[in-house]
């Protein structure tokens, strides 16, 4: 059993959570624009009136992406920066939100990444990542629970974050995953992640997902270093 208020509602090391987030890096507006592009995406999701409704929003929100389109950066982009011009390991003492900002798990400039709170905590020989929240309609997959390719993807990403606060430029070489419990979605959930061990260019992590006492996934990784992300 892992509950401890939650891990204490996880270390307060750092300041990363989508939603009320300080990132102090990332520009504020683009981070509301964010936020409700996720109540958007959000609405659309759980929608339920008449044709006639829809097809009103529809055109209302036609107009607004029409417009932002013609802002678009059609460049290489990545997860540590839109036009690809920052190494995330250059940020590592800094949160997910500031390395990872464009990140679909972890990232406040991506409204596909869900409202995590994600830390950075000192615990042992290497630095671990813990994120906290809550899931919504979007990631529901059966009746009421995660979407299970959700919970590889944010696996996936907290893994990767921790290779970056460990000063570990890697990419993912496996990744296994184990769905002991159904994961309910609105329901508080903790990731942990954190390095088992360190052989040559192989990183091994692991990390876990819990909905309160129950520990519902978990999963475990080999990630490759490389010589782009060093």
């Amino acid at each position: 059993m892992i509950n401890r208020s939650l891990q204490n509602s996880i270390c307060a090391v750092s300041q990363n959570t989508l939603g009320n987030q300080k990132v102090g890096l990332v520009s504020g507006e683009l981070v509301y624009l964010n936020e409700v592009t996720r109540r958007l995406m959000k609405a659309v999701r759980l929608i339920d009136t008449t044709d006639e409704v829809i097809n009103e929003l529809s055109r209302k929100i036609f107009d607004v992406v029409s417009e932002a389109e013609n802002y678009s950066y059609e460049g290489t982009t990545a997860q540590g920066s839109l036009k690809n011009d920052k190494n995330p390991i250059e940020k590592r003492d800094q949160s997910p939100s500031e390395f990872f900002p464009y990140s679909p798990a972890v990232g406040p400039l991506n409204p596909i990444a869900p409202p995590l709170k994600v830390e950075v905590c000192n615990e042992g020989e290497y630095k671990e990542i813990r994120a906290l929240g809550k899931l919504d309609g979007v990631y529901v997959g059966p009746p009421d629970l995660v979407q299970g390719g959700v919970i590889a993807l944010l696996f996936d990403d907290i893994m990767g974050s921790v290779l970056v606060v460990n000063n570990c430029g890697a990419m993912t070489g496996t990744l296994e995953v184990r769905y002991e419990k159904p994961t309910p979605i609105a329901k508080e959930l903790l990731w942990i992640g954190k390095i088992e061990k360190i052989e040559g260019r192989k990183i091994h992590v692991s990390a876990e997902l819990w909905a309160e006492e129950t520990r519902t996934a978990i999963a475990k990784g080999i990630f490759v270093k490389v010589e782009m992300l060093s």
